[in-house]
């Protein structure tokens, strides 16, 4: 990037904002530990990236980036935490749209080419509108777009038809041929997914569904979640919103609403998408779950587009 990039950082330790300072120096930078005047920077000094600590005395770290979003959409937001919260990473899920979370002690090339992409997404790749779709679009979405579930727990399939069965068409499947099959046949607007299953581990499949198809939104639900699990789903899998069992029906109506909407706002902006673009996922090992030796990732990767509702 030619342009000099604005970045903004905040932390509570001078040491850490000295560190930054230095790692951007042919950029602008600004540091700060004070909330208050991050948030004046951010929309006054039209910020492209901002990199925040999650642990600060005045104000966490994910409750100031959901202000910094309010007055700077257009900045990408990333995460500086060094210990495992998963109360903080579970906020950020569901409020402010973490694009990244970078763990300390971080590498210096891996931040440095990754707040590079997040700039030059913040000034080539336009911001959704920030207001909800109205009622029509809602109810347009509604009969346009189904919910896919992926889940093989008999109780939960029942709350979650309780839950959404009168408001969305939802489909479910219990295994990864199942799931596919109803992706290939119905234009699909939400995944909820089990993070794991008797029958293996589904992050992976979110992570690639994502990866090929980043206009449909995933809501994660599981009984096992973890701080790492949260954090690599939402570097990976952009994950939408995290749910913990018992799932509870306003928070999960409301976080299906909210997720027709943002998928129904890049169906119509699909100039937008790569905000929602991942990581590539970690190496495994060359160890990939059984259920991708059959086709399956080849079939991910060529859905169709007109059942996935990309315009692009």
């Amino acid at each position: 990037m030619a342009e000099k990039i604005r970045i903004l950082c905040i932390d509570d330790e001078a040491r850490i904002l000295r560190a930054l300072k230095a790692l951007f120096r042919e950029h602008e930078v600004h540091t700060t530990s004070d909330p208050k005047l991050a948030l004046l920077w951010a929309k006054s000094k039209d910020i492209d990236v901002v990199v925040c600590d999650q642990r600060m005395p005045q104000m966490l770290g994910v409750d100031l980036l959901r202000e910094i979003k309010q007055v700077q959409p257009r900045a990408m937001r990333l995460l500086l935490t060094g210990y495992s919260d998963l109360t903080a990473v579970l906020a950020s899920v569901n409020e402010s749209e973490v694009y990244r979370f970078i763990n300390k002690p971080w590498d210096n090339t891996e931040l440095r080419d990754l707040v590079t992409q997040a700039a030059n997404i913040a000034r080539d790749v336009p911001i959704l509108p920030s207001a909800p779709i109205s009622d029509s679009e809602k109810e347009q979405a509604r009969r346009t777009a189904s919910v896919l579930v992926i889940e093989d727990d008999p109780d939960t399939q029942n709350r979650l038809r309780e839950i959404l069965g009168a408001h969305y068409t939802v489909r479910f499947a219990n295994n990864a041929e199942r799931a596919m099959q109803l992706l290939e046949q119905h234009e699909t607007g939400v995944v909820i997914s089990e993070a794991e299953t008797n029958a293996g581990d589904w992050t992976t499949l979110i992570k690639l569904l994502k990866q090929y198809h980043p206009q449909i939104p995933t809501v994660v639900i599981t009984d096992r979640a973890n701080a790492q699990l949260a954090i690599d789903l939402i570097n990976e899998g952009q994950v939408y919103r995290m749910l913990i069992k018992p799932v509870r029906m306003g928070t999960c109506r409301l976080s299906v609403e909210s997720a027709i909407g943002h998928y129904w706002q890049l169906k119509q902006n699909p100039q937008a998408l790569r905000r929602f673009s991942v990581s590539a996922p970690k190496s495994t090992g060359g160890l990939l779950p059984t259920w991708l030796s059959g086709g399956l990732l080849e079939r991910i990767k060529k859905l169709p587009r007109r059942l996935l509702g990309s315009m692009a």
